[in-house]
């Protein structure tokens, strides 16, 4: 299983610029933002690849939603099984030292 946090709405739109889309190619800090992110879904998969693949194309039967969220992007959290906080980055994911 894997979790996927994004940021909520209020502080999405108060980074504008530096979006979480930035992540990596701008000026976003997950750290400073990491208690502006929910908790929005987890995904029945076992590897960060899996979830980037169900989070953008599904199917919806690996889904466990509990807040409205987008496609699985660059700037969003994914925390595996063993509490490893992963961030989506332009080309793969980084590892962020981080509790969430």
């Amino acid at each position: 299983m894997i979790q996927v946090y994004q940021l909520n709405d209020d502080a999405f739109k108060a980074s504008y610029p530096a979006t979480p889309f930035t992540y990596g190619i701008g000026k976003f800090d997950p750290i400073a933002s990491i208690n502006d992110y929910e908790h929005v879904a987890t995904l029945d998969v076992d590897n960060l690849n899996d979830a980037f693949e169900v989070g953008n194309i599904g199917p919806e039967e690996k889904y466990t939603r509990f807040k409205p969220m987008h496609s699985v992007s660059v700037g969003d959290i994914l925390v595996d099984d063993q509490g490893t906080v992963n961030i989506v980055a332009p080309h793969g994911f980084d590892v962020l030292e981080v509790k969430i």
